[in-house]
């Protein structure tokens, strides 16, 4: 029989960040390991020391495993793997030590260098930590790359090869991984899954016909400081006039609302998508702005998610808040900043409502946006024949995690999610 996992560690989910899509990993893989039998599960995030933790009536501990240059701080990552190297104790080395394995999923697009070098170390080190203590690490469902350095495509590869499994969350990044792997892929540990959130739970969702609101994620990330994040990413369009253009087109030329979801919250910092969601709403023109709302209570990954299921169409940049209204089979378009969208609206057969705001101009993503909206019913029909086959897919993949330090046997008992 294989060995069930019910002792873990989970890296790259912290539900502390006030991002939401992130905590929606954390949820997402601790109430599916839940059913299947989890007992103890400890989430490293950014707080103090040791605690309990709680989302959905699921117990977890945390340990912090802080980025930064307090190199004195105990539960600084720098210097545990220090520590690490040079054979001394930590309570985190010791926690890994003693747990089944390491599920790591790098925040679900974080495993790049496409954010920096700071960023790159802070989400490689739980994964070396892991390998070097001889403790099987498996890489949750999540996107690959892009590696744009030698020295990181090394790191990657190292990972990529040393890890027990490894699940990319849609097919580009499945080809990417097979690519960096080269001889060294294995197709029993590289596998092809999705995302854990489409296996989020939903609260306060009915999703009833078509007086519903037009949903609307106004990214932090980008609005906040719209000329650097055109640098950064290489944007084509301009981000601030594409909504505003787009929301206006909604007001004057249908008799929809609009809602705005933030999904990234006050602790997000500069990111924040509350603050940015409000200087949208004041960026419209005074007479429309009685037709905007702004969802400011629902402040939890399965709130949310019920939230824009209740839309009859959404947009957004941020991927997990797309995810919420692919897994609720909401017609959505996602206004893509990088290469991460467009592989996993593939996996329900949605590529084409993916907007590349690095490719096309401000004028032309406000056509699609429009376009697509007005076809959002047979959307709506198409979307509801694939979301079965990528539900069942996350389902296995689910049992496949939870019973993974063993090759099978015999065949699993299905859990159904």
């Amino acid at each position: 029989m294989k060995k069930q996992l019910t002792n873990i560690i989970l890296a790259g989910a912290a539900p502390d960040t006030g991002n939401h899509g992130v905590t929606a990993l954390a949820l997402s893989l601790l109430s599916a390991l839940d059913k299947r039998g989890l007992q103890q599960a400890t989430v490293l995030d950014n707080g103090g020391s040791m605690r309990l933790g709680e989302l959905l009536s699921l117990h977890y501990r945390t340990l912090a495993l802080k980025p930064g240059k307090r190199f004195y701080q105990p539960n600084n990552m720098h210097q545990v793997r220090m520590r690490q190297m040079f054979g001394l104790p930590s309570p985190i080395l010791s926690a890994i030590k003693n747990a089944d394995a390491v599920l790591d999923v790098s925040g679900g697009d974080s495993f790049t260098d496409m954010y920096g070098p700071a960023r790159f170390e802070q989400i490689t080190v739980p994964k070396l930590m892991a390998i070097d203590s001889g403790v099987p690490l498996i890489l949750l469902p999540q996107t690959y790359g892009p590696y744009q350095f030698t020295k990181t495509r090394r790191i990657a590869r190292k990972i990529l090869k040393a890890a027990h499994l490894a699940y990319a969350r849609d097919e580009d990044s499945y080809k990417n991984l097979q690519t960096l792997l080269g001889d060294d892929f294995d197709p029993q540990k590289h596998r092809l899954g999705v995302d854990l959130a489409f296996g989020l739970p939903c609260v306060g969702g009915d999703n009833t016909p078509d007086d519903l609101p037009v949903g609307i994620n106004v990214s932090g990330l980008l609005w906040h400081d719209a000329a650097a994040a055109t640098e950064q990413f290489g944007l084509k369009a301009d981000y601030k006039q594409s909504l505003i253009q787009f929301a206006l087109k909604i007001l004057e030329d249908t008799n929809k609302d609009i809602l705005l979801v933030p999904h990234v919250r006050p602790s997000g910092g500069s990111e924040c998508d509350l603050v940015a969601s409000r200087a949208f709403k004041l960026a419209i023109p005074s007479e429309y702005r009685d037709r905007i709302q702004i969802e400011e209570n629902a402040n939890s990954p399965e709130l949310l998610k019920g939230t824009i299921s209740n839309t009859c169409w959404f947009t957004g940049a941020r991927m997990h808040a797309t995810i919420a209204a692919l897994s609720t089979g909401v017609p959505v378009c996602n206004m893509a900043y990088s290469m991460k969208a467009k592989g996993v609206f593939a996996s329900c057969g949605q590529q084409e409502q993916v907007f590349d705001l690095r490719k096309n101009s401000t004028d032309q993503v406000v056509s699609a946006l429009f376009a697509s909206f007005n076809q959002r019913r047979k959307t709506k029909a198409e979307l509801a024949f694939s979301l079965s086959n990528a539900k069942r897919v996350w389902v296995q993949q689910m049992n496949d995690i939870s019973y993974a330090l063993d090759e099978p046997k015999e065949k699993l008992e299905v859990v159904y999610a």
